[in-house]
């Protein structure tokens, strides 16, 4: 009898510690899976969404790409945005074409209601850039814009004409939403730092 109870204990001594391992294996995978905690200054702090030229809503912590070069500009511009979009398309067709794949290039409108994923797809059409690189994006409303536009350190107004004065800001972030480099260089060619900071990210 005092055989089977000490068997009995020792089974259950067993299996409450084989419980206790268990579950500290658990909480050790999971605390292995969870995401380590977002610097301060990251752009994926941003958690209102924003539509692409394809119609599909996202988020800027989805991108998990190496390196995003990010700006904005408006559809209707005429003189300052086409320089913008040839000149992150020139960034871009100046990487190798093996690390292409590896950034995203995101170009978000200040004219929320104007532009619409319709026709920021005919915009992306006309200037022939690939959706697998260039994403065209609008928020959802004036208020979110401009908080992206503060983030990016990018200052814009409309004037009673409808038009949009700003300023031309490209920051570099990794793929944690972290400000790599920047320019305020407005011209259709790549900043040189800007773009060799971007080979570096990709090395």
């Amino acid at each position: 009898m005092r055989t089977l109870l000490l068997i009995s204990t020792l089974l259950l001594a067993c299996a409450s510690a084989s419980a206790h391992d268990h579950a500290a294996m658990l909480a050790m995978q999971n605390e292995a899976k969870a995401p380590a905690p977002l610097p301060g200054e990251s752009l994926h702090r941003l958690v209102f969404p924003l539509t692409d030229q394809r119609g599909k809503t996202f988020h800027l912590a989805d991108e998990h790409r190496p390196a995003t070069l990010i700006t904005m500009f408006y559809g209707d511009c005429q003189i300052a945005c086409p320089i913008v979009i040839e000149n992150v398309k020139r960034t871009v067709d100046a990487l190798p074409v093996a690390q292409r794949s590896q950034v995203r290039a995101l170009l978000v409108s200040l004219n929320p209601g104007i532009d619409t994923p319709a026709s920021l797809d005919r915009l992306a059409k006309r200037h022939e850039l690939s959706p697998e690189n260039f994403r065209l994006a609008v928020a959802n409303n004036d208020a979110q814009t401009r908080l992206l536009a503060a983030a990016l350190g990018i200052r814009y107004r409309r004037t009673a004409n409808g038009e949009v004065n700003h300023s031309t800001r490209f920051l570099l972030v990794d793929a944690r939403g972290v400000t790599i480099a920047s320019s305020e260089q407005l011209n259709v060619e790549p900043d040189a730092k800007l773009l060799a900071a971007l080979k570096q990210t990709l090395r």
